[in-house]
């Protein structure tokens, strides 16, 4: 094949559950591009690689909806209220989404954009012959890691979905008919194959980001960890923390305060990032969300009536000299000079109203568009995933102590004693409600409290009338019409 129409390459960036295709297929090619000059220029791969990172990107609004509503609105840290915004999180909030909901369907289509690129770069560079070996390796390692970071986020939310292959030579017609037929694989088949994909990925990726936001052998390890995590697979947890560790790449930044804020990213505790600017379409819009009422915001910035809310008991569980409790503002003075509290009234009565300033708001923000990286692994992460997992393997035990405290001594919050906890289910419980003060406001809260078996019961435990199966999302019927292959999950 001497020759790649660029019609292909565009219909590979396209998702293979797309419908309503013909009259793209009947466009007339103007253009066409031989590989082995589009692709061994380093522009012409950067194009492509570019292209499925940007498609991967959970940024923006994107950020916002699975971030926040898929990931914390549903548990026992942050919810929402006003705004356009509080029709679309009730569902959300309250455990009674629908099969039919257009932000499931909307992030179901942007991972399959984004595994599709990274299908097209797989595909063309296998078809290369003038490519070296390394460098085909280390284009094939990006692609396999963005495709198998794509499946994790889909993993998270609705459990296994299509793994789409495309065979050498394939025409569009056979692309599309391969993404409106492929069932779901069992579990097993799917964690091998984002496993595979990532274990290809870490052997050929560079040890250092650059430029900022590309993967790397340690953001390889680092889902792998959190794909053993979630199949409580301690041993593979154990190895892929030690490997992470060993890399002596990362470590935590010594201010807690201004982890996520612009002036600490260059800090060496991100593993990896989506990098954001302050412009509509790459930007970190958290912070217009959660801005409380007539908060003295600069001029340059605006104040959402969407408004995210902490809940006063999740503020209760931090010590007062925990350093991370200073980004929960609990009180303020409003522009015309009123005292407001946000935790609880003169009474005590809690009024779960804090505000989470994770994100420390960007100087230079231009209305909703702040420039912080959203950052989805960092290595507090990997320090309290293997804490976990030793003890899940041995029971308390001084290492998983130990980091523990490398976690706790950084925000100046108490040590803790190995003589403290007994058994494997009190420090499981503490790593727990300890995952929950790291992490808050960073979308994690779902699956731990998924994976200690305690997401249902909270949300029972808040009032709302939690099913058993609303551990995993709907497959969106939407998928389901295009691909009448498609089983759907349990209970829906």
């Amino acid at each position: 094949m001497s020759t790649f129409k660029l019609k292909y390459i565009i219909f590979l960036c396209l998702p293979f559950v797309s419908v309503g295709c013909k009259s793209f297929l009947n466009e007339e090619v103007y253009t066409e591009y031989d590989p082995n000059k589009f692709l061994t220029d380093a522009s012409g791969i950067d194009a492509l690689l570019t292209g499925a990172y940007a498609q991967s990107r959970i940024i923006g609004y994107d950020h916002r909806n699975y971030t926040y509503m898929m990931n914390e609105f549903n548990t026992d840290i942050t919810f929402e209220t006003g705004g356009g915004l509080e029709k679309d999180a009730v569902p959300f909030i309250q455990f009674n989404w629908s099969v039919n909901n257009s932000f499931l369907n909307s992030f179901w289509d942007k991972m399959y954009k984004a595994i599709a690129s990274s299908n097209s770069v797989i595909v063309l560079t296998d078809q290369l012959n003038t490519l070296d070996q390394e460098k085909r390796n280390k284009i094939q390692a990006e692609a396999k890691f963005i495709r198998s970071s794509s499946y994790y986020f889909l993993y998270n939310l609705f459990g296994p979905t299509p793994l789409i292959d495309i065979p050498p030579n394939a025409t569009p017609q056979e692309i599309e008919e391969i993404g409106k037929s492929t069932k779901r694989p069992n579990v097993e088949t799917f964690v091998n194959y984002m496993v595979s994909d990532l274990e290809f990925a870490k052997q050929h990726l560079p040890l250092v980001e650059s430029p900022i936001g590309r993967a790397t052998k340690g953001a390889a390890l680092g889902y792998l960890m959190k794909i053993y995590l979630k199949e409580k697979n301690w041993n593979k947890v154990s190895e892929t923390t030690q490997e992470i560790i060993q890399l002596k790449q990362y470590e935590l930044y010594n201010n807690y305060t201004r982890l996520f804020a612009i002036e600490g990213e260059g800090n060496k505790e991100y593993i990896f990032r989506a990098p954001c600017i302050a412009q509509s379409g790459y930007q970190n819009n958290y912070m217009a969300h959660t801005f409380p009422p007539n908060y003295p915001i600069l001029t340059n910035w605006v104040n959402f009536g969407a408004q995210f809310r902490t809940y006063s008991a999740f503020y209760k569980t931090f010590e007062a000299t925990d350093k991370r409790r200073e980004l929960l503002i609990r009180n303020y003075t409003d522009i015309s000079g009123k005292n407001i509290e946000l935790l609880e009234d003169k009474n005590g009565k809690h009024l779960d109203d804090v505000r989470s300033f994770k994100y420390w708001p960007d100087p230079n923000g231009v209305g909703e568009n702040m420039g912080n990286d959203i950052v989805y692994i960092r290595y507090a992460d990997v320090l309290l995933s293997r804490a976990e997992a030793l003890n899940e393997l041995n029971g308390p035990n001084q290492e998983s102590i130990d980091l523990i405290n490398q976690v706790r001594g950084r925000v100046q919050a108490s040590l803790i004693q190995l003589s403290h906890y007994p058994s494997k289910e009190t420090l499981r419980d503490f790593l727990l409600a300890e995952r929950g003060r790291e992490f808050f406001s960073e979308g994690l809260r779902r699956e731990d409290l998924i994976r200690h078996n305690k997401f249902i019961q909270s949300a029972r435990d808040r009032g709302f009338a939690a099913k058993d199966y609303q551990v995993l999302f709907p497959i969106p019927l939407q998928q389901i019409d295009a691909n009448p292959n498609l089983s759907q999950n349990e209970g829906y």
